[in-house]
């Protein structure tokens, strides 16, 4: 049975984390981003595409604006409300909902979880997920997934990181569970006059081969291993996994 504790990505995803990284992420990988999701998914001008965690519509607004039918789902009303009042006239469909409540079948041309994106439940939730994503896609329907590089981020491991923001100071402490390949992050954010704000991610770290596995189970072959936003291959050297997937 669930409790009404609330999990971590309920209280992670906030105006604290808008402020701190949406709203300092530069219009250049933005569009780089942009620019992988159509070599990616090569899609005809009127195709549906799912954008699972969608935050302020960062991708789908853009994506609508290029003739797109988008639907955006996040768990953040704020966020949902932000694409309602930004996408007047456009084909969009913003929905506040759990990931785990997608139950679509062979709806959309393609899928696409940015920014990392998969992983925030348990094995089991991520597994159901995966497999509603599968029925929810077309027959040669695509999906794009683009998150943390595990065997990157073990290769070259910070317990402890700063960096400089706009607004201040952030500090990220990690530990890594090698039995879970749970990744715990406690993210401290310092203002300029020395508040501090704390929050916590709990992640799901995939190895490649653990993905592509778990994506076969559910008809999802994959079609291209990027490791980065410029589409550079793949590989232990490179800080993102951004695959590709067909369904079949």
């Amino acid at each position: 049975m669930k409790n009404n504790a609330k999990e971590w990505f309920e209280q992670f995803y906030n105006d604290q984390y808008k402020a701190w990284v949406l709203d300092q992420i530069p219009a250049s990988m933005t569009q780089a981003q942009l620019d992988m999701i159509q070599d990616a998914l090569n899609l005809a001008q009127n195709a549906h595409i799912l954008d699972v965690f969608c935050g302020e519509g960062r991708h789908a607004i853009p994506l609508a604006k290029k003739g797109f039918e988008v639907t955006a789902i996040d768990l953040y009303e704020p966020f949902i409300q932000t694409i309602v009042k930004s996408s007047a006239g456009l084909n969009i469909h913003p929905i506040c909902m759990d990931a785990r409540s997608i139950n679509y079948e062979k709806k959309f041309d393609a899928i696409i979880l940015l920014f990392t994106s998969f992983g925030y439940f348990s094995d089991e939730e991520n597994e159901l997920l995966m497999n509603n994503l599968s029925n929810a896609l077309k027959d040669d329907g695509k999906i794009l997934i683009d998150i943390e590089n595990r065997d990157y981020i073990l290769k070259n491991y910070l317990h402890e990181k700063w960096r400089n923001k706009e607004n201040g100071l952030l500090l990220e402490r990690h530990a890594f569970n090698p039995f879970t390949s749970r990744q715990k992050t406690r993210r401290i954010w310092i203002d300029p006059k020395g508040n501090q704000e704390i929050y916590s991610r709990n992640l799901r770290l995939y190895s490649a081969h653990e993905l592509i596995a778990l994506a076969g189970k559910y008809h999802l072959e994959i079609i291209h291993k990027w490791g980065n936003y410029d589409k550079k291959p793949f590989s232990i050297n490179t800080p993102r996994m951004i695959f590709t997937f067909q369904k079949q």
